[in-house]
């Protein structure tokens, strides 16, 4: 709003002379403007310059003129503005230093998030109750970021089949609330079949980054699993297990002979990481198995073709995926 600047004593006068041709009290001629009566008697104590508008509209109905040329008192208005800003400035700098900091920008950023939270226009942000040692559920979740999961900069997800893997995504959720005590909700994506979890954070990544994994694209990366896992028996197995039931499962392969029908069950993985294919592989053949890897332009798969082997890996290695049983049950 455009104000005037007058020289010392000339806005009450011009005001005395606004009341004397009008008539009216000052509660009513500030009123007419549109401000409260302390406002425009401020005017007259030439405590507060008025208003552009205001002198427009008196000398509209009253015919009064301005003692100076309007453009004359706006452009003084303007340069007393800009000289009180400047040394408004100066003692600010002189009491507290210099404010145009990374830490000082922080905590005005941090203070305007916290008023915007406590007046409900944005939420809080989640509370976690990170895990202080590795354990085998812990090895597990990681397997199954690394199979459907992804990571940015803010949130951890993971990505399931909507249909196929439906009793699945139970388990995850669970198995994601008995780790940080954090009931993670999920949602259908439109026009596709996947259900995607989503635990949103940035503590909760920093955590995940400080277990050995990675913000970003996945196959780009050639990600890895974390060495505390690989240095671990019964965590390589439970992380074998969360790949597996995330981008594995069990087919049924059928064929004739003779004439006659055959037909047989066989694991297979498939990720586009090299990294995790030499570590199911390393994983699978410690324990015994006979894995074989089939790579190609396309995918890169791991195999258990011997049936024995099938099932011994079902009962040993286990699964919490149903989707993996539904062809050994039928």
């Amino acid at each position: 709003m455009k104000r005037l600047k007058f020289k010392s004593g000339y806005q009450r006068m011009y005001l005395d002379k606004i009341k004397h041709q009008s008539g009216l009290s000052i509660d009513q001629l500030a009123k007419l403007c549109g401000v409260v009566g302390r406002s425009y008697r401020d005017w007259r104590r030439e405590k507060l310059n008025m208003t552009v508008k205001a002198a427009r509209l008196f000398k509209k109905k009253f015919g009064v003129e301005l003692p100076e040329q309007e453009e004359v008192l706006i452009n003084r208005s303007d340069r007393y503005k800009s000289k009180m800003s400047k040394r408004g400035g100066v003692a600010c700098y002189k009491k507290y230093g210099v404010f145009a900091t990374c830490e000082g920008r922080k905590k005005g950023g941090t203070n305007a998030l916290r008023i915007m939270r406590e007046k409900g226009a944005i939420p809080w942000p989640n509370e976690f109750s990170f895990p202080i040692t590795y354990s085998a559920d812990l090895a597990e979740l990681v397997g199954i970021l690394l199979g459907d999961g992804g990571i940015t900069n803010s949130q951890v997800c993971i990505t399931l089949n909507s249909e196929a893997d439906k009793a699945y995504l139970v388990f995850v959720v669970d198995l994601i609330r008995k780790l940080f005590d954090f009931n993670a909700p999920w949602a259908k994506r439109k026009n596709c079949k996947a259900n995607v979890i989503y635990c949103s954070g940035v503590k909760l990544v920093e955590y995940f980054i400080s277990l050995g994994l990675r913000v970003g694209n996945k196959v780009k990366m050639q990600v890895d699993v974390p060495e505390w896992i690989k240095t671990n028996e019964k965590f390589s197995i439970a992380c074998v297990r969360g790949l597996m039931d995330t981008d594995g499962g069990v087919f049924e392969h059928r064929y004739r002979s003779n004439g006659k029908k055959y037909h047989y069950l066989k694991i297979c993985f498939t990720n586009k990481s090299i990294p995790l294919l030499r570590f199911m592989y390393r994983v699978l053949q410690d324990l015994s198995f006979n894995p074989k890897l089939v790579p190609n332009e396309e995918s890169n798969k791991l195999w258990l073709y011997n049936q024995n082997e099938v099932f011994r890996y079902l009962r040993e290695v286990e699964t919490h995926n149903p989707r993996l049983l539904r062809k050994v049950v039928n």
